[in-house]
């Protein structure tokens, strides 16, 4: 008897020690002003309006510690001075961003002196961290499936290939936000496989889209052309890789395939307010869940 009752003693401190590991769930708001530059768009100055705003919300319920530097170099060159400012920081963060509960609302405003103000405005549910999380390599690459070309930047027409490499093992899905049509885009699982996620294997490498680098079970690869609509000079999209060590169902596709041309058909997309719902939901439920948001530029030349 007196056994049951340390068991049972047991059994509620662990119930109570794992409650006390789940971060908790809060809805947040904010808005985050930025004066934009001559040299950056107004799209640009959107997208980063977005992150600081989401950042600063996080911010407000459960903080984070900054760290870094400013380097200031000059150099001259025949009596010409140029200066160049290196600024690095680190933050730990204490919080991620769960989802949007609300579209974020831009207001622009013209100062008398010329000055050029955006005020972003979010609105969303956000998780305390209690640890980590899992640390994955996830590296765009243009053109060539080779981690020299790195990079975030495309042009119209280039070869899009993702690297990815996992400290444990997992499961994988590849999302692809079009802001223009404002469709979420599947990139993996290949369309062939049938599968809701890509099972990854600890510590390997893998080099996605690209029929080089496939491994024997992947079959029929899909291959990505990164492209800039017809009238714009440049175009910002979002890639979400999503990673975690407990399986997972991607969401449905609601939207037909779209065909292009002869030979080129987008895969399964859906909007992105229904995305949205999901991967909130489904963050809230596996705390493992991972997911890097990468934002990618398109331009015409």
């Amino acid at each position: 008897m007196r056994l049951l009752t340390v068991l049972i003693f047991l059994s509620l401190g662990l119930q109570y020690a794992e409650a006390d590991n789940k971060g908790k769930v809060v809805t947040v708001e904010a808005t985050y002003s930025l004066e934009i530059p001559p040299y950056m768009s107004y799209d640009q100055a959107c997208r980063e309006g977005i992150v600081k705003a989401k950042n600063q919300a996080i911010d407000s319920v459960f903080y984070s510690v900054l760290s870094g530097f400013d380097e200031v170099t000059v150099k001259n060159t025949n009596a010409n001075s140029e200066v160049s400012l290196l600024s690095i920081h680190r933050s730990q963060v204490k919080g991620v961003w769960l989802g949007d509960l609300a579209k974020p609302q831009f207001k622009r405003v013209l100062a008398d002196d010329g000055r050029d103000f955006l005020y972003v405005t979010v609105k969303g549910k956000v998780r305390e961290l209690k640890s980590a999380g899992i640390q994955f390599e996830a590296l765009p690459l243009r053109v060539k499936p080779d981690l020299k070309l790195q990079t975030n930047t495309f042009k119209n027409g280039d070869d899009f290939f993702l690297y990815f490499r996992s400290p444990v093992n997992g499961f994988l899905t590849v999302f692809l936000f079009d802001t223009n049509l404002n469709e979420v885009c599947y990139m993996l699982p290949y369309q062939s496989s049938g599968e809701g996620y890509y099972a990854i294997t600890h510590d390997v490498q893998y080099t996605f889209f690209s029929t080089d680098k496939a491994k024997p079970d992947d079959g029929e690869i899909d291959e990505f052309v990164m492209t800039c609509s017809d009238g714009n000079k440049e175009e910002y999209d979002e890639l979400y890789v999503v990673f975690s060590p407990n399986k997972y169902v991607k969401k449905p596709s609601t939207l037909e395939k779209k065909q292009l041309g002869n030979d080129l058909i987008l895969p399964d997309r859906m909007d992105y307010e229904g995305f949205n719902k999901w991967l909130m939901e489904y963050q809230q439920i596996d705390e493992d869940m991972q997911i890097a948001r990468i934002p990618i530029r398109v331009s015409k030349k």
